[in-house]
């Protein structure tokens, strides 16, 4: 059986990823900082349970180490973990948040990959969760593009650099989806997510399965001549500004 770790897994994106990735047929290993959720995913998937802050490195590459020495071979990675950076100002951006910003989704993504390496056999697939907005930047949220962007960098300078080794690395950019993080940073404005829903080609927001379905695509045998890849699970927001 393939075994897959997911980042972010308590919620959101990531927890649509687990399920559709235990549906797929992988055996799972879940991660996120916070520990009740995980619990509640591992119960609807029969997961493995491994807490988690990107934050901290000394536990990034601990949990990491144990992933190889306990596991051997990792047959998907996928990068989910986040934060909302909404409704902050260019100018109000303070280097706290900067930081907390840009550790969570690249500098803890990025050892976390690293450390993850001798995990990562031949066939094996990453899938990094971006952004549309580091497809096209977003005001009021320059922390967030910046660091959803450097997971695009990340994502095709690593399909480059591990492709020889037979490893594929993608990433995905969803629009606005409505999750509890997304909820929380506009303030259950239920005429935002109106006015987002209207604007899409579709007339309809991505959910969490649809970017979820994508990832699992990307992971799977279907997808093995794509890498270096952004797909954007955004009923056509993606090419509509």
């Amino acid at each position: 059986m393939s075994l897959a770790l997911v980042t972010g897994a308590a919620s959101g994106i990531g927890r649509a990823t687990a399920r559709c990735l235990a549906d797929a047929g992988h055996a799972l290993l879940l991660c996120d900082r916070d520990e009740a959720g995980l619990a509640a995913v591992a119960t609807e998937t029969d997961g493995m349970v491994l807490p988690l802050d990107l934050l901290d490195l000394t536990a990034v590459r601990a949990r990491a180490a144990e992933v190889v020495r306990q596991h051997g071979r990792l047959h998907a990675l996928v990068c989910c973990a986040g934060i909302s950076g909404h409704g902050i100002p260019f100018a109000q951006v303070d280097e706290a948040a900067w930081d907390a910003m840009l550790g969570t989704h690249a500098k803890g993504h990025f050892f976390l990959i690293q450390a993850l390496l001798p995990a990562l056999a031949p066939g094996a697939a990453v899938v990094i969760v971006s952004s549309l907005f580091a497809l096209r930047g977003s005001p009021n949220m320059p922390h967030y593009t910046v660091a959803k962007g450097a997971l695009i960098g990340m994502a095709r300078a690593l399909a480059v650099e591990l492709g020889p080794a037979g490893i594929r690395v993608n990433a995905v950019a969803p629009g606005l989806i409505r999750t509890p993080m997304t909820e929380h940073s506009a303030s259950g404005d239920a005429a935002f997510f109106a006015r987002r829903e209207a604007a899409t080609p579709l007339r309809r927001l991505a959910t969490p399965r649809d970017v979820a379905e994508s990832i699992a695509f990307l992971a799977s045998p279907a997808a093995a001549s794509l890498t270096g890849q952004v797909l954007s699970p955004s009923g056509g927001e993606a090419f509509t500004g």
